[in-house]
């Protein structure tokens, strides 16, 4: 009987300490992506104005990921968690942003293109040729890795195709009938292993 009452204590316990911890926000995930979003918008718009952007954003990535793994598992109460298919309509804008991106950097390299004895030289003068020919090699490399990469993994559709698959037969079954268990072979002790 001490053992249960100290449980109790325990429990009660562990109880107060979870309802002490702050209450996390209401979308984890929404305060999330718009601060990825944004951090990976002004990587792909001025990446070529600071090329040590991209190493910065991964530290601070490194260290945020710590910092909130920290935050969701000592001082925030469990969040709920929530099914989801995909990122829903993060993904149009973040194929926007490389879109932007694409168009801004090839613009940002047409005006600075400078003189300087470098294989783009013959094409100085006309720098609106340059951010052409850039946005429509990036984007024609863009299409064909998309086109490539499958959205979906193949092993990932073959396990959705066997559960489906397993799901059908179970269907196809219908419920478990008592009755039938007990004219199974193994119930009537026919077949059993000597």
């Amino acid at each position: 009987k001490q053992w249960y009452q100290r449980r109790v204590a325990i429990t009660a316990g562990i109880i107060e300490e979870d309802r002490q911890l702050i209450a996390g926000d209401n979308d984890f995930t929404l305060s999330e992506y718009t601060e990825k979003t944004i951090m990976y918008g002004m990587i792909m718009l001025f990446g070529a104005v600071f090329p040590l952007a991209p190493l910065i954003a991964l530290i601070c990535n490194l260290i945020d990921v710590r910092v909130d793994g920290y935050r969701i598992l000592w001082k925030n109460r469990r969040y709920i968690a929530q099914r989801a298919e995909d990122i829903g309509i993060w993904q149009y804008i973040l194929e926007f942003l490389n879109m932007v991106g694409v168009v801004v950097n090839s613009l940002i390299i047409a005006m600075t293109l400078t003189k300087n004895g470098s294989i783009l030289d013959p094409y100085y003068d006309s720098p609106w040729a340059v951010a052409f020919a850039f946005e429509h090699v990036c984007f024609i490399v863009k299409f064909v890795i998309s086109y490539i990469i499958p959205d979906v993994p193949s092993d990932v559709q073959f396990k959705m195709r066997k559960e489906q698959f397993q799901v059908n037969q179970l269907f196809e079954k219908g419920p478990a009938n008592k009755g039938s268990e007990a004219s199974t072979p193994a119930a009537n002790g026919e077949g059993a292993a000597v």
